[in-house]
């Protein structure tokens, strides 16, 4: 599907009907709410729509705004991010591999055998699941979350507008504290960086995802090397084996390969995972840290609790750990969130 065909020479406007999809140029500028629907069909008239025959309510249930690499999926009123990259894809397309080797041959290996012969508890192979389950779910909800991304012509109050600034690459205006993703082509409120790993932006709507990525990617590569060590050098041995299964017959082989990627991505990861929690706890992106630009003492500073709160969007501790939910943004003073 190819973009382009828009006057503004800025996208598509596809429209996609429980029949048949359908595609025509977009003249709407790149605000991509609910209300941006209604005004591409309602930009067209009566003759381009005629024999779609659907109404700006049921066009703005399901469309595509196509940008360059960047792509949004709204529907039904939930945005859907996506990045045309291929080096992302490649690098998210490793971390799903490393997790479908983990998820499948370790239980096969390991988990399922000893718990058949009672060496280890269902608690156990519970764990391992759920683990597994919360990983892969902020991997793919922080991949594809909205990170952040500003509209074209926002509108801005009165009261804030001496906290927004003009953007030098893309002529818009912003928040403090946004940043111009080059690789994305849009500016982010509150980026942090842009990880390959997820292929999109980590910026204010999506950050809380992508700290429990690095969170529950620790957590999972640290039972992975837990149950190899105890496989070898705490359970008893096996009674039961089948080796005329290959994953038996190459089991030292699979279970070195696991070990191997447990300790790289386990390093990675929590370095990273450090660096972003030191970034929570002072307030500070990390575009913000390689650009020294808080530096200035007049900032106000935040309680820990009230910055984790912000960017988790709840108050609610036990809600953190959890990625199945939507983020509320929480109302709080605009100096605070803006003021650099």
């Amino acid at each position: 599907m190819e973009s382009g065909g828009c006057p503004s020479g800025r996208g598509r406007l596809v429209l996609v009907a429980s029949w048949a999809p359908w595609s025509v140029p977009c003249r709407h500028p790149l605000d991509l709410s609910s209300r941006s629907a209604a005004g591409c069909a309602e930009s067209w008239g009566e003759k381009p729509m005629a024999g779609l025959s659907l109404s700006p309510e049921k066009i703005q249930k399901e469309y595509l705004f196509f940008l360059g690499r960047d792509t949004c999926l709204c529907s039904m009123g939930q945005r859907i991010h996506f990045v045309f990259d291929p080096q992302g894809w490649c690098c998210m397309g490793l971390i799903i591999l490393v997790w479908l080797y983990n998820t499948v041959f370790i239980p096969k290996v390991i988990l399922f055998p000893h718990y058949e012969e009672g060496n280890i508890s269902v608690v156990a192979v519970l764990c391992y699941y759920f683990c597994s389950l919360f990983c892969i779910g902020s991997l793919l909800r922080a991949s594809v979350a909205d990170p952040g991304k500003l509209p074209e012509n926002p509108k801005i109050p009165i009261t804030e507008r001496e906290y927004w600034e003009l953007c030098n690459k893309c002529n818009m205006m912003r928040p403090k504290r946004s940043h111009h993703c080059s690789r994305c082509g849009h500016c982010v409120r509150r980026m942090d960086h842009h990880c390959p790993w997820i292929n999109n932006c980590v910026g204010e709507d999506n950050h809380w995802l992508f700290l429990q990525l690095c969170f529950y990617t620790q957590i999972l590569s640290s039972y992975t090397l837990i149950l190899d060590f105890c496989h070898y050098y705490y359970f008893l041995p096996l009674k039961k084996e089948n080796w005329d299964v290959f994953v038996f017959r190459h089991e030292l082989a699979l279970l070195r390969i696991s070990a191997f990627m447990g300790l790289i991505i386990l390093g990675g990861i929590s370095r990273l995972f450090y660096t972003q929690l030191m970034g929570i706890f002072t307030d500070t992106t990390g575009i913000e840290k390689m650009s020294n630009c808080c530096e200035d003492i007049s900032r106000p500073r935040k309680p820990w609790q009230q910055t984790f709160s912000e960017v988790f969007g709840t108050h609610w501790k036990i809600l953190w750990f959890i990625p199945f939910r939507q983020r509320q943004p929480l109302r709080v003073p605009y100096h605070f969130a803006n003021h650099v």
